[in-house]
């Protein structure tokens, strides 16, 4: 299924090494369209389209090449139009420029890339996403996206 919504790129496009969407050993099942934007530590991250916070975590200083850290990752949500959602994860610790309910415009910057969760490399987890019930580690369904 693809989204609903134009998103734009959510780094600066001179900051991006590569686009991953095939190597991470999680991006399965519902997490098959996720990707990886590698840019270096510190990668201002912008909002990919107009939308509300409705997620923010950004107390972890943990993170890794281990799986036991992927519940560590600082990361942030916003909702879209036609009920989408982006979520932005291993953020720097303590970086998020944004918070709860905060209306954001596409190409603000909402935090920084860190390695902050299961993270072999300083990089930016990219999702579009539909919820599919309330668990937001669980019950949901990515959407391809194009830039």
């Amino acid at each position: 299924m693809h989204a609903s919504n134009h998103y734009i790129l959510p780094v600066p496009r001179e900051a991006l090494r590569s686009i991953d969407r095939n190597s991470s050993p999680i991006h399965v099942a519902n997490l098959r369209n996720a990707i990886d934007l590698i840019v270096p530590i510190n990668t201002p991250v912008l909002a990919a389209a107009d939308g509300t916070v409705t997620f923010v975590r950004n107390n972890s200083n943990i993170g890794g090449p281990f799986p036991a850290y992927v519940g560590y990752t600082n990361f942030i949500v916003i909702k879209h139009a036609h009920d989408e959602y982006t979520r932005y994860d291993h953020l720097s610790h303590r970086s998020s420029k944004v918070s709860l309910g905060q209306q954001v415009c596409k190409g603000e910057q909402i935090a920084n890339v860190g390695v902050t969760g299961y993270s072999f490399i300083p990089h930016l987890h990219f999702q579009v996403f539909v919820f599919t019930g309330t668990n937001i580690w669980t019950d949901f369904e990515t959407l391809e996206v194009k830039f």
